[in-house]
């Protein structure tokens, strides 16, 4: 079965499946509806889908990056 997560994230929600993201989304209703997209595509070739919804934001730990002039992103002191 796979189970697409609705999740709160710091700048708006999220649709992942796993630990990956799908799409970012601004508001909660808009993930939800596309999660729905999802999970429908699947279902209508026979595999099995669902849509769960976090509705208790997952504590994150802010990490400072910057990008520098070669257009790579890594971290203020230089680590990549």
């Amino acid at each position: 079965m796979h189970t697409y997560k609705v999740v709160k994230e710091p700048h708006g929600w999220a649709v992942r499946l796993g630990d990956g993201m799908c799409t970012p989304f601004w508001s909660k209703a808009k993930a939800i509806r596309e999660a729905g997209r999802l999970c429908e595509a699947l279902r209508l070739h026979g595999v099995a889908a669902e849509v769960v919804v976090e509705e208790e934001p997952v504590r994150t730990t802010r990490v400072a990056a910057a990008v520098d002039s070669d257009s790579t992103v890594g971290a203020r002191d230089g680590w990549r």
